[in-house]
């Protein structure tokens, strides 16, 4: 009887545990109505979405549409991987997260790529769009002529780095899309999106991208943050040779977008393959317009509660990802190495700069000024010096 007893009311605990458990779990990641989509990075399916389509800031993932330029630039012969990228002035006025080079310090093309897709640094961001398109508007003018190429509806640059304006704006369903794309025609530098830092002479950088040490199959792609945005991320996983990707927009925290798409991924991973219709073939709408975080995420109260330790140091406890495990995959970067030339762009934007105008003849008197006649000059009203006594 006793035993009997024991059983019903372990039995009875359990069940009044299950729904706490549950929500627990969805607190920990999915609490919001901002958007996030899963999609099947080789079929383009659609696994899961909230809000795809809704615009919204994306900060530094707009370094993705940056690296996917340049290395279309690189395919195209427009430069090589050793051509150099010059921090200009304007680049090394932009704000953190930046390298801090000083002004007219060179860098590899590919080295600027691994500072940013890793490091994600705002001066070496300008410069690389500086170094590829001869000028920033011209880089920015390409980002959304393959932003519209590739059917990116809702998406718009201004800048290369992802600095906050009201004019750029992106979606979760653009960003997956952008993403797919990557790994799809440039496999080659998958090696750049899947290293947790990059390694200075003096100082080792790391990435923000937590799920790299902390997920299962874990291997690419970026984050953002401005106050605007809220944390965004696109993230990457492979398993069984299935690559997943899960783009989650407006999270809290860095570690809260990192749980929320480590939850997206996993159930992903785990439920029968379904389509919620199709990256590629499904046409999407027209998204609302986008939200401003900045009141809700970085008052000096929200400043104060969240937890936001620095790269590499994080302490994570979720049942969807493990203790960090320290990632060997640190790329050495270094100034100089320059082995190519620079861009051709910076030879055909020569057409844009304005071709000087013939002086205007002097004309005398302007302003009908009367000057003294001396002598019978001919310079009219202009006086001639004389000889001094």
């Amino acid at each position: 009887m006793y035993r009997s007893n024991l059983i019903v009311s372990i039995f009875t605990l359990l069940i009044s545990v299950m729904p706490i458990v549950t929500s627990m779990a969805k607190a920990e990641t999915l609490t919001t109505k901002n958007p996030y989509i899963v999609i099947d990075a080789n079929s383009g399916n659609i696994l899961a979405q909230q809000n795809a389509n809704d615009r919204w800031y994306p900060a530094s993932l707009t370094k993705l549409m940056t690296a996917y330029v340049t290395f279309r630039a690189i395919k195209e012969n427009e430069i090589q991987a050793g051509s150099p990228v010059i921090i200009s002035a304007a680049a090394r006025k932009q704000p953190p997260s930046k390298m801090g080079y000083k002004q007219g310090v060179k860098l590899r093309i590919d080295t600027a790529l691994k500072i940013i897709i890793i490091k994600s640094a705002n001066d070496v961001s300008h410069a690389l769009g500086e170094a590829v398109a001869g000028n920033l508007k011209s880089f920015v003018a390409r980002m959304n002529r393959e932003a519209k190429r590739l059917g990116l509806v809702n998406t718009r640059f201004t800048n290369s780095n992802g600095l906050h304006s009201v004019n750029q704006y992106s979606s979760a369903r653009d960003m997956a899309l952008l993403s797919a794309q990557i790994l799809k025609e440039f496999p080659q530098y998958a090696y750049m999106f899947e290293a947790a830092a990059i390694k200075t002479p003096s100082k080792t950088h790391y990435s923000y991208n937590l799920l790299l040490e902390r997920f299962s199959g874990a291997n690419g792609m970026k984050t953002g943050f401005v106050c605007a945005s809220g944390y965004n991320l696109s993230g990457s996983a492979t398993r069984n040779g299935r690559t997943l990707i899960a783009v989650v927009m407006g999270t809290s925290s860095q570690t809260q977008r990192a749980v929320s798409a480590a939850h997206l991924l996993e159930a992903s991973f785990n439920q029968p393959a379904s389509s919620q219709g199709n990256i590629y073939t499904t046409p999407p709408q027209k998204g609302a317009k986008p939200k401003n975080m900045r009141p809700i995420l970085c008052t000096q109260e929200a400043r104060s509660a969240r937890y936001d330790p620095g790269a590499g140091q994080a302490k994570i406890k979720s049942v969807h990802l493990y203790p960090r495990r320290v990632s060997s995959k640190i790329l050495n970067v270094t100034i100089g190495g320059i082995d190519a030339a620079p861009s051709t762009a910076s030879f055909t934007n020569i057409g844009e700069i304005p071709i000087p105008t013939k002086r205007p003849k002097n004309q005398l008197n302007v302003g009908n000024i009367v000057l003294q006649t001396i002598g019978n000059a001919a310079t009219g009203n202009i006086p001639l010096p004389t000889k001094r006594p």
